[in-house]
């Protein structure tokens, strides 16, 4: 018989890293310890008070064969690309860009004190769609709905939640949700069996299940899910809240080269060798 709960397959922390111009994150996938979870290859987190840690930005750089997605949750970032998308993405919005065949874009902070939190997360294009035309989207605050319930808000980034559409444009259905709970807020959410799924615990801790097996996943840890289409999370502690991100998985080779991400190394090193040659973009 299916199962209906989703189960908690495994848990994984994030470890620090450094990148862009020396910004320190919490790299929560697409670290030697978890790769990818498909069609997701990177989720980063970017959350300090101390403006030494993010300053130096993500100066110009390429991207060909993924969409990238930034979201803010406390500060400000100033995004420019070569296509001429950009402007300033502040506390609450989120910016999806979709680089497709390739582009140039930087990141760079719009304050020089205070506290900064987000996240940029990586999503592969299909092989069909690598070279899709770049796109740009921000999604102000004001665009993204949120679900209030007793001990529960979700703010809706992209997918439906509680037959709320969020406003992502998106190249594949993809849920992505900000979740805050308190002691007995409830979080229920049912996937496709199609779709894998997971989230990352950014406050508080939660509790996964919590009428069966009752996993609890602290500050830090993502959890990913395993069988189970409907999703139900308890929040452990005041102040809890957590990302949960679901997307049905290409199942095509997934090669990692810097800022790009194909099919083949060959395709790797033929994005490194349009970006020298300057027509990547």
């Amino acid at each position: 018989m299916e199962q209906k709960v989703a189960s908690v397959a495994r848990v994984v922390e994030g470890m620090h890293v450094t990148d862009g111009a020396g910004v320190h994150l919490n790299r929560i996938i697409g670290s030697y310890e978890l790769g990818d979870i498909d069609p997701f290859v990177l989720l980063d987190e970017f959350r300090s008070d101390d403006p030494d840690d993010y300053i130096a930005g993500f100066p110009w750089h390429p991207h060909r064969g993924i969409e990238t997605i930034t979201y803010m949750v406390e500060g400000a970032f100033r995004h420019d690309d070569s296509k001429g998308g950009g402007g300033v993405l502040s506390t609450g919005e989120c910016q999806w860009m979709t680089a497709g065949a390739g582009i140039l874009h930087q990141e760079m902070p719009e304050m020089k004190e205070g506290h900064l939190w987000g996240y940029q997360l990586w999503l592969t294009l299909a092989k069909k769609d690598k070279f899709l035309p770049p796109r740009y989207q921000r999604l102000t605050d004001d665009r993204m709905p949120t679900v209030e319930q007793d001990g529960l808000t979700v703010k809706i980034i992209a997918g439906s939640y509680a037959g709320n559409p969020g406003p992502a444009a998106t190249s594949y259905p993809i849920d992505y949700f900000d979740a805050r709970l308190g002691p007995g807020g409830r979080f229920e959410h049912t996937v496709t069996v199609e779709q894998d799924k997971f989230l990352y615990v950014h406050s508080g801790a939660v509790v996964i299940d919590p009428d069966g097996e009752a996993v609890e996943v602290r500050k830090g840890h993502l959890a990913i899910l395993g069988e189970g289409v409907d999703v139900v999370i308890t929040g452990k502690e005041e102040g809890s809240g957590l990302l949960f991100l679901a997307g049905v998985p290409h199942r095509e080779p997934i090669v990692k080269g810097g800022p790009f991400v194909m099919n083949t190394q060959e395709e790797i090193q033929q994005a490194f060798e349009d970006y020298r040659r300057g027509t990547l973009f």
